[in-house]
């Protein structure tokens, strides 16, 4: 998301300004000076001379004498805001009292402002003079003598993300090295992994997987910046980027701060197609924060939680399906005040976004080839198959784990051609949009002239590295196949069935043998006539 307005902000340096009120002539400057930052990586800066005169330094203090007007504020317009300041003005009404000419009134502003010591005293009037510069020098080299005002003018194009302008710099210059306060915002978004078959929930991941149709946990949060104090107004705005495969379920709530337990409900408010292709974006801006009550301090840390259900439009493979977040927050600590209702005409304070945080959610595809007992297995129709998931020690259903009205599950299709299962042309069953865990394969229609086989108890396992799922695998499957790239994040084994014993019929072997023991019968019976018969004559 591109940056709003950019403006500046700023940090002020203490530094020793002495004066004198009696100078009436301009002198003639010897010499120039380098003002060197510090660290000036994705930001650049301008020097504004407030004052000019003759600079002497001794013992690491430096003294601004005969001091004018510099080209580098309206001066006019700098004394009617220091004089009408509601915490400044008697001051400076007083010191410029019976002060007629441009050089008095530059000497009086200067000597007073010699007087602030205090950061926030120091801060608050270089709020004052930045809002009325004048001509900017042509960079920061080859100065002459002065007090300068350092202006972060990085352009909003160029800001790093999660960057705040830095504050206003006064400094009197000779050859200087000024360390730059800008400040670095910060916001993180996590997912909740929440296992089914041993029943756990790990939060603060950037990676999980999920089923179908569950309702995923996600965590955004945003920590108020050090110079948060120097703020007149901060507002924030949470921005999700949803990818197709989730739905926000509208249960967004705002915590402020570890004291708060309960949370305050908040709503997002669709801001169109997001750039993840199909999906949303979602928004929510908060209350000034500045009004909070108990007040919020640097270091709160500000979370919404929230939940999202993985659709039937989940991809399926080892991308994921991404869900990234930024925060958009005021950027100018410098900045007075925001603008009223109805005011077109004072600008409103300058915003960036946080660097965007990205959490995946990934699902997988189990797939079941029913196959004969040859040699060379061929694929067999006539069988179909029930997948159960233990959750918490209960076979459960995939195709049943949520119920109610509009409930999303996995889905069983023939893998072939993604409709539902036709026994008598089905070889290849699909489950699709399951996550890690131990699962039972139960044949319910079994193949004609086939054995049922014993259900099949297994594990699915993930290994999971920063935002990615970097492998899938199964226990116990005697032959998977383990396919997980942009295509697909799919296990397939091969289920044999044994044909069954074939039975004798009519005209078969057992005809033969029962031809063969009559036989035996019949020649018994006729020897035991023999020899009785032999008995007989015998005894005769």
């Amino acid at each position: 998301m591109k940056k709003s307005i950019k403006c500046l902000s700023a940090v002020l340096m203490t530094s020793v300004l002495a004066v004198s009120a009696g100078a009436v002539a301009a002198p003639t400057f010897a010499g120039a000076y380098d003002i060197t930052m510090s660290s000036t990586t994705g930001h650049t800066y301008t020097a504004y001379q407030v004052f000019t005169g003759d600079l002497y330094e001794s013992g690491g203090t430096k003294t601004l004498s005969n001091i004018h007007w510099g080209n580098g504020v309206d001066s006019d317009a700098l004394i009617t805001a220091l004089t009408g300041d509601t915490t400044y003005g008697a001051a400076f009404s007083t010191a410029l009292t019976g002060k007629t000419t441009d050089d008095e009134k530059a000497a009086a502003v200067a000597a007073q402002l010699a007087t602030y010591s205090s950061a926030s005293d120091l801060k608050a009037l270089a709020k004052i003079i930045g809002a009325h510069l004048g001509t900017p020098q042509a960079g920061l080299t080859g100065l002459s003598a002065g007090y300068y005002l350092i202006k972060d003018t990085t352009t909003a194009t160029s800001m790093p993300d999660g960057d705040t302008y830095s504050e206003f710099m006064l400094e009197v210059v000779s050859n200087v090295t000024v360390n730059a306060k800008d400040t670095t915002v910060q916001s993180t978004k996590t997912v909740t992994e929440t296992e089914d078959t041993v029943p756990t929930v790990t939060p603060n991941l950037k990676v999980a997987d999920y089923d179908i149709g569950d309702s995923i946990p996600y965590e955004l949060t945003f920590t108020l910046p050090s110079n948060y104090a120097d703020y007149v107004n901060y507002p924030i705005t949470f921005t999700d980027d949803m990818c197709a495969g989730l739905t926000y379920n509208s249960d967004a709530k705002i915590y402020y701060g570890a004291s708060d337990t309960t949370g305050t409900d908040i709503a997002f408010t669709s801001g169109g197609t997001s750039s993840y292709t199909g999906g949303t974006l979602w928004t929510s801006a908060t209350v000034d924060l500045k009004a909070h009550t108990p007040a919020l301090t640097a270091g709160t840390v500000i979370k919404v939680k929230y939940t999202a259900t993985l659709n039937s439009n989940a991809a399926v493979n080892d991308v994921g399906n991404p869900n990234k977040n930024h925060v958009t927050f005021y950027s100018d600590p410098n900045v007075s005040t925001t603008p009223g209702a109805g005011d077109t005409t004072t600008p409103p304070p300058p915003t960036n976004d946080t660097p965007d945080d990205t959490t995946v959610v990934f699902t997988y595809e189990l797939v079941f080839n029913k196959v004969d007992d040859q040699a060379t297995p061929q694929p067999l129709t006539g069988a179909n198959f029930k997948l159960e998931k233990n959750v918490g020690g209960t076979w459960t259903d995939v195709t049943a784990l949520h119920t109610g009205t509009g409930a999303i599950n996995p889905s069983k299709t023939d893998k072939s051609t993604g409709a539902a299962v036709d026994t008598s042309s089905t070889t290849s069953f699909s489950f699709k949009g399951l996550d890690a865990g131990s699962y039972k394969l139960t044949e319910i229609t079994t193949p004609s002239g086939y054995n049922t086989i014993a259900p099949i108890e297994f594990t699915v396992t993930a290994t999971k590295s920063g935002t990615a799922v970097t492998n899938i695998g199964s226990t116990v499957l005697s032959s998977p196949t383990v396919t997980f790239n942009s295509s697909n994040a799919q296990i397939a084994a091969d289920i044999q069935n044994n044909k069954g014993i074939e039975l004798p019929g009519t005209g078969g072997i057992g005809t033969t043998v029962f031809y063969i023991i009559g036989g035996l019968m019949i020649t018994g019976a006729l020897v035991l006539f023999i020899v009785k018969k032999r008995m007989n004559i015998k005894e005769k």
